[in-house]
């Protein structure tokens, strides 16, 4: 860690004052947390990032936050990522042809009205792609509220791009085994539960990405944890298989986790099934407080640990060069106007319904 850099790095932030705001997610370097001006989760960056009047907005994250906030921004507003190169797996796993394809061989399956759901973790073309349809983002902390809005009406839901997400949020919302079906990348509809014999209509159908982090956590690590912590509490992101969540005491949302944690009490022992840098953090927060933490297996998102503190700096000093109209690298995240109008609309119909708008 340098010095230097994070001396540069809070004087740059002193000039600008609240014209300069840096969100980062919860994965983030434990170094470039502390720099940042709101921690959180995807959900939570989302609204506060929409809601913030500061000129420059420096994602520490990776491209679809990014590309969420300049959506979401005024458009005298730029959003800059010091890593251009951090991507999220998942979001590659869907593009508009696919997601084109996939919707309307669903609507032409489903004897219920289709509407499409993506989750907050992809590309700004495919929150635009709900939008057009009507459909909405959400995220792991609001799955179950944004699907049931839906369900309400008598659409059946077209989830993507992750499908343990999908599967375990229709699992916590008691759905029966039969409406959930699972939707390859070749197109074929497959059921999700063993020995389920029944027909392709479900209230649910999900794509079948993945996150590469999540998909690595076991049952066997959590078998683990409880025979060398008895009483410990198990705790996955729903990012998870449906065996580990199913294995696992209770699921949540990144944030959701850390307020679990951070509120529970002196002597509790915690076993997470999610990103390495967050749970590390989480650990040393509540150390003091006689609490506990182990990870259930070591598992680091190498895209969010590019953001270093370099390239941090080199966001900033960016953001003081476009200040002198001088800008000088390809930093900022731009969205075409009519994908940026219709992921705009998914986005605020999830804030909506979340917020009871």
């Amino acid at each position: 860690m340098s010095d230097a850099q994070i001396e540069q790095i809070l004087r740059i932030k002193e000039a600008f004052g609240d014209r300069l705001i840096i969100p980062a997610h919860h994965y983030q370097k434990p170094e470039i947390v502390a720099l940042s001006d709101i921690i959180g989760d995807s959900y939570r960056l989302a609204v506060d990032v929409s809601r913030t009047d500061a000129d420059y907005i420096v994602f520490c994250g990776v491209k679809f936050m990014a590309e969420g906030a300049a959506v979401l921004a005024n458009e005298d507003q730029k959003v800059l990522l010091p890593r251009t190169d951090a991507i999220c797996p998942m979001a590659e796993m869907i593009d508009s042809d696919r997601a084109e394809k996939a919707f309307a061989i669903l609507s032409a399956v489903s004897d219920r009205p289709v509407v499409p759901i993506v989750y907050m973790n992809a590309h700004a073309d495919m929150k635009a792609f709900c939008g057009k349809y009507g459909g909405s983002v959400c995220t792991s902390s609001n799955a179950q509220k944004v699907l049931t809005h839906y369900f309400d009406r008598g659409y059946s839901v077209f989830f993507f791009p992750d499908q343990h997400l999908g599967i375990n949020t229709a699992k916590a919302m008691d759905l029966d085994e039969g409406d959930v079906r699972r939707l390859r990348r070749d197109y074929s509809l497959v059921p999700v539960y063993e020995g389920d014999t029944s027909d392709d209509q479900a209230l649910i159908y999900v794509w079948d990405g993945f996150c590469p982090v999540h998909q690595e956590f076991g049952t066997d690590q959590i078998e683990s944890l409880r025979a060398s912590y008895p009483g410990i509490h198990i705790v996955v992101h729903p990012e998870v298989e449906k065996a580990v969540a199913e294995a696992a005491d209770s699921t949540g949302s990144t944030q959701q986790i850390y307020n679990r944690v951070i509120e529970s009490p002196a002597g509790s022992v915690w076993g997470i099934g999610t990103e390495l840098h967050f749970v590390q953090r989480l650990a040393a927060e509540v150390a003091d407080r006689g609490v506990t933490v182990y990870p259930l297996a070591d598992r680091i998102c190498k895209n969010m640990d590019k953001t270093d503190l370099g390239s941090l700096l080199a966001a900033l000093q960016e953001a003081q060069a476009i200040e002198a109209g001088k800008p000088s690298s390809d930093l900022i995240v731009t969205v075409p106007a009519e994908v940026r109008e219709l992921a705009a609309a998914a986005l605020n119909k999830m804030i909506a319904i979340v917020e009871g708008a």
